[in-house]
């Protein structure tokens, strides 16, 4: 014996509402659960790339001394005399100061994670 269905019974085998609310729920749970984690992310790569910056700029700083026996007088001086390609920006928003030995207001830029 074949049982059919009929057009009415294949129409009405959606979702119910409550069981979308609750898919609903779950995907708000795990977007919560998951929003944080990526934004630490970031906030860890941009603390990396500060610091890489600092270290960048104090290393020149350091070979320049060694070569001209004297402090650079800004770190134009560093870009002009090919020590480094460009001033790197803070990606925090701090402007690097530079005393021609290494970045004067490095406590500023200090991430610690």
């Amino acid at each position: 014996m074949r049982i059919t269905r009929s057009s009415t019974d294949l129409r009405n085998r959606g979702m119910t509402l409550v069981e979308l609310m609750v898919v609903v729920a779950i995907i708000m749970i795990l977007a919560a659960l998951l929003i944080p984690r990526f934004m630490d992310v970031t906030d860890r790569a941009r603390k990396a790339q500060c610091n890489g910056n600092i270290a960048t700029m104090n290393s020149a700083a350091s070979v320049y001394i060694a070569e001209y026996l004297e402090p650079a007088a800004d770190l134009q001086t560093l870009v002009n005399e090919g020590y480094i390609d460009i001033i790197p920006s803070c990606p925090f928003g701090v402007e690097y100061v530079f005393d021609g030995f290494c970045i004067a207001n490095w406590e500023e830029h200090i991430h610690i994670d």
